[in-house]
């Protein structure tokens, strides 16, 4: 099979919806909304038996607690997008040994080689890699439309099925 390779400009946008999305698949995302509808669903049930500052602290609480996550991430992110690795497209290749990366950033190309990739899926508008059970080379699936197709074929052929969530 002949190797293909393809370009990605990681946006903002990008980066946070896949943090986000694996942020509330843990159980400390999960817990955060739990609690946080947990204190609106005792504020609204309790209301005329609470006092003034409870009846703002509740609503207050439960607000800081879903939002957190979100914002946290965001400044996260931002922070993230500074580095000189997200101001440049990667370079990717699928070959025969693994998926090679480079970037105009570092001299040597970072190689994975196709027996230490742990998953591969597709996420609504993405096809992700990963390299451990939280890291993942995010690729927007519309950055690589022409190349779409026969990258999932190469993938799937070099990777065991166990390991393959595309949809």
């Amino acid at each position: 099979m002949e190797n293909i390779s393809f370009d990605i400009k990681i946006k903002e946008e990008d980066l946070y919806k896949f943090n986000l999305h694996h942020a509330y698949r843990s159980s400390q995302g999960i817990v955060s909304i739990l609690l946080g509808v947990l204190l609106l669903a005792i504020w609204a049930l309790r209301l005329s038996t609470l006092s003034m500052i409870y009846k703002c602290l509740y609503p207050v609480f439960a607000l800081v607690i879903m939002v957190y996550i979100p914002m946290s991430l965001k400044l996260r992110v931002k922070n993230q997008m500074t580095q000189e690795v997200f101001m440049h497209p990667l370079h990717y290749e699928l070959t025969e040994r693994g998926l090679v990366i480079s970037s105009p950033t570092t001299d040597e190309p970072a190689e994975l080689p196709w027996e230490y990739i742990y998953k591969v899926s597709t996420w609504k508008k993405y096809l992700l890699i990963y390299s451990n059970r939280v890291n993942a080379y995010i690729i927007p699936k519309e950055d690589i439309i022409d190349v779409y197709e026969p990258a999932v074929a190469y993938i799937k052929n070099h990777v065991e099925d166990y390991k393959i969530q595309i949809k």
